[in-house]
């Protein structure tokens, strides 16, 4: 676990010194699909990320964020079960392909560190597109998927993402 935050602070760390060009942080929320539907309700993230552009069409860059999957109550007249909440801390890197001044698509890949009890995290992936609404403010849709052992975590989310210190450049 030390190993763990030592991580994240030197990610914290190398993040800030780049961070004039394309640091970004983002919050969604959605909902869960599939495995983990009757488990959790409603799934809210955030996302602190930095995108370094390697030319007009296409940005990379690192980023780690957090899941919070809130867990379902479920209630019948005999019994009522409280489930436990789901939480990991993605870490992964980011790849952006601009088709235009204003829209964006790309994805995340990495690893998903399981922080609540039983959870062991798994490969992580999002696919995104996302609408450029000004210089400073992004909306994007994206699908969360981590593979755990023998289940998917899989949730559709909507987010805004903002751009600090922004440098509108114009695309193709």
């Amino acid at each position: 676990m030390n190993k763990f935050f030592i991580l994240l602070f030197a990610l914290c760390l190398s993040t800030g010194v780049f961070a004039q060009e394309g640091f970004k942080f983002g919050i969604q929320g959605g909902i869960p699909l599939d495995d983990y539907n009757e488990a959790v309700s409603v799934v809210l993230g955030a996302d602190f990320s930095y995108m370094y552009p390697l030319g007009e069409v296409v940005d990379i860059g690192p980023a780690v964020g957090y899941i919070h999957g809130f867990a379902e109550t479920f209630q019948t007249t005999i019994i009522r079960e409280e489930q436990e909440a789901v939480q990991f801390l993605p870490l992964s890197a980011g790849v952006r392909f601009w088709t235009s001044n204003y829209f964006s698509f790309g994805g995340n890949v990495g690893y998903a560190m399981g922080i609540s009890d039983g959870n062991e995290g798994g490969l992580y992936y999002r696919p995104t597109i996302a609408y450029l609404m000004s210089s400073s403010v992004e909306v994007n849709l994206s699908y969360t998927g981590i593979d755990i052992e023998e289940t998917t975590w899989s949730t559709v989310t909507l987010g805004i993402v903002y751009n600090f210190e922004p440098k509108y450049r114009t695309r193709r």
